[in-house]
């Protein structure tokens, strides 16, 4: 079978999240990407044919979503979509695929839905429209956002596979509209389940957004070595308990699998590595960015960690926090395994496989 395969490359997630899935079936299927940002990179590398795209971003400005950024980056994206549909239109008589999945790829679907070429979405990102969940008052602005832009930008697919440690209640679909929504576990990526967790007393800092600067003044005064990730940094230096280091995907694993705990934003990937590692979570979600709010709100709910949206917060934060650890270990020993991958792989399977039935008949 032929897989035309669209992945968000904006953040390293979704991309990895994809190498997981593919490696897995590549022996048995044809694949073909389609993405940009990241995705020509990690995936080109390594041999995958890649059609590269414009990618949809999310702009970040002091520490918070800018909405005007994002206003401008989808204006950009509306511009590109008849050269871009056009451009994965030829590709998909070239190539004629049996199916497309796609990982929160803006352009892949409307072409699919132009050619007639059947396209699921697997993702993290559709638990927002799919399930119930609490919008508190002071994130209903931010959920209005999150649900525009999906409901005007996302909302061509009806089948949907969501990835996701926490699986809220489905709502009910409309009639007529034949959406199927099914909650998976989480995707973990080879690299993950080969390192092994082991104790430590060292915080490992992630932050995709270097402008969350304030986060730094409480760390300073934690009596705990502090390994800082996502600032931006070029080299590697040390200013006093903080240890910064740039980006490397091999060096925040074993820092992370080393670690008493992890402090992040509220990335669904990372929280799920660190979950499996066995770490407590410790989530500063951008504002504005309800997605992250709600990975960090159900961290705190399944008491594998707690979250905070202080823009400013203090020590005592951290406090409050590790006078917890013990919980949130017990809490995550309870729950078991977070490695749903080959529960995943088996359902793309059998969705392929289902494709391949179609055409049949």
């Amino acid at each position: 079978m032929r897989i035309l395969y669209g992945v968000m490359g904006n953040t390293y997630g979704h991309v990895m999240r994809t190498q997981a899935i593919v490696e897995r079936l590549m022996p048995e299927h044809e694949f073909f990407f389609v993405g940009g940002g990241r995705v020509p990179g990690a995936l080109g590398k390594r041999g995958w044919r890649v059609l590269e795209v414009p990618v949809l971003r999310t702009v970040h400005k002091q520490g918070k979503v800018s909405v005007a950024g994002v206003v401008g980056q989808i204006a950009g994206r509306l511009l590109d979509t008849p050269r871009v549909v056009r451009q994965i239109g030829r590709l998909i008589d070239d190539f004629r695929p049996d199916l497309a999945i796609c990982d929160r790829e803006f352009f892949l679907p409307i072409a699919c839905r132009w050619k007639g070429l059947r396209c699921v979405s697997l993702d993290h990102s559709h638990v927002l429209k799919a399930c119930r969940y609490p919008v508190p008052t002071n994130e209903r602005v931010s959920w209005a956002l999150a649900m525009l832009n999906d409901y005007l930008l996302f909302d061509l697919m009806r089948e949907h596979l969501i990835v996701s440690f926490f699986h809220p209640p489905l709502r009910p679909r409309l009639r007529g509209r034949g959406d199927v929504d099914e909650l998976l576990p989480p995707v973990l990526r080879p690299a993950v389940t080969r390192v092994g967790p082991r104790p430590g007393e060292h915080v490992l800092v992630y932050q995709t957004s270097a402008t969350f600067k304030p986060l730094l003044e409480p760390l300073r005064l934690l009596d705990r070595p502090v390994i800082v990730y996502g600032y931006g940094t070029e080299t590697e230096y040390r200013e006093g308990n903080l240890w910064f280091k740039p980006y490397s995907d091999e060096g925040i694993l074993a820092d992370l699998a080393g670690c008493a705990y992890a402090v992040v934003n509220g990335g669904h990937n990372l929280i799920c590595e660190a979950l499996y590692f066995g770490k407590p979570v410790l989530c500063f979600p951008i504002a504005r960015l309800f997605e992250q709010f709600i990975n960090a709100w159900h961290v705190r709910a399944l008491t594998y960690g707690d979250f905070c949206t202080e823009p400013r917060p203090g020590r005592e934060v951290f406090d409050r926090f590790e006078a917890r650890l013990g919980e949130y270990r017990a809490a995550m020993a309870a729950a078991g395994s977070f490695d749903g991958t080959a529960r995943v792989v088996e359902r793309v399977r059998e969705v392929i496989e289902g494709s391949a039935s179609r055409v049949g008949r």
